[in-house]
């Protein structure tokens, strides 16, 4: 698959840079992931009294009913190298109304249904005009699981190719709101997933390694607080033998999920997140010629 001449220079960022983020940072679909290890809590100073009660080990509902949520996603874009100063920051704000219901297993995993609609996306690269992307149907239907060996969001009925398809970054929003917390946790209490993702974006194919380490940091009877902290790289190549496109890069986030005890469904979640991408042309005969995008992204979810 071709590049045009300025296939790093203006051109992706309206093709691939809005379309790689939040589809990067928030580990939209597909691949193995490590199996996850839940770390000890933090140690208790040895002057805590001997006496002290127990904290209360946290054990979430099984079923979690029908649940619908306001997403938005909103992105800063700056572009640097490859022979000229750098751009104008560049906006992109992308909308969805989301719904999950799920059956959950003791170990956290998770397997879902659920929709997307009203989905649009706003740039500052069409004059900020807020438009339905083209090819996107007015619902998207999912299905989902999570667990220890599998994270993976599909569309109903499955993509024959996922690459570029506006799909893919609705199934990406969804899928920040399927939360892994384990039964038995405690406050305190700390659980690592890791990842290997397979994404295509502009006709690049690229493998996201993403580890995520989450923290109980609150619960009580109506209400628990986690935060997650993830880091991700990015690797990936595409073009022909004529001209080559290289991409590397680094991310990292933090969220903060609200979580209803009786329920067990997410009631707020809000995070942000920074890309760093680097990617070089290769023409025969010519120097190669590198550009770093760099991405901050806000993101909020809130049940209706």
């Amino acid at each position: 698959m071709g590049f045009e001449s300025n296939a790093i220079t203006r051109r992706p960022l309206g093709a691939l840079v809005p379309a790689v983020i939040p589809a990067l940072l928030l580990a939209a679909c597909g691949g193995p992931a490590l199996s996850p290890t839940v770390l000890p809590p933090t140690p208790v100073p040895a002057s805590a009294p001997a006496s002290a009660p127990t904290a209360a080990r946290l054990t979430l509902p099984l079923r979690v009913p029908s649940t619908t949520w306001r997403v938005q996603s909103a992105a800063t874009v700056r572009v640097s190298g490859g022979g000229s100063a750098a751009g104008p920051e560049q906006r992109v704000q992308s909308n969805a109304v989301v719904s999950w219901s799920a059956e959950r297993q003791p170990s956290g995993a998770v397997r879902a249904a659920g929709q997307v609609d009203s989905f649009t996306v706003r740039t500052s690269f069409d004059s900020q005009r807020s438009v339905q992307l083209p090819s996107t149907p007015a619902m998207i239907l999912l299905e989902a699981v999570l667990d220890s060996t599998v994270v993976r969001v599909a569309t109903k009925p499955p993509l024959a190719n996922e690459c570029d398809r506006p799909e893919a970054g609705a199934g990406a929003l969804a899928r920040e709101l399927l939360v892994r917390v384990p039964d038995g946790v405690m406050r305190g209490d700390r659980w690592q997933d890791s990842s290997v993702t397979l994404i295509c974006r502009n006709g690049v194919p690229m493998t996201a390694y993403t580890a995520m380490i989450s923290r109980l940091e609150s619960v009580d009877a109506d209400r628990l607080v986690i935060r997650r902290e993830i880091s991700s790289r990015f690797e990936g190549k595409g073009g022909t033998a004529f001209r080559g496109l290289e991409l590397s890069g680094t991310g990292s986030g933090v969220q903060r999920v609200e979580i209803s005890s009786q329920r067990g469904t997410v009631e707020r979640l809000e995070g942000s997140g920074t890309l760093t991408l680097m990617t070089t042309e290769r023409l025969p005969g010519s120097p190669a010629r590198t550009q770093q995008i760099v991405q901050r992204t806000e993101f909020s979810a809130v049940r209706r």
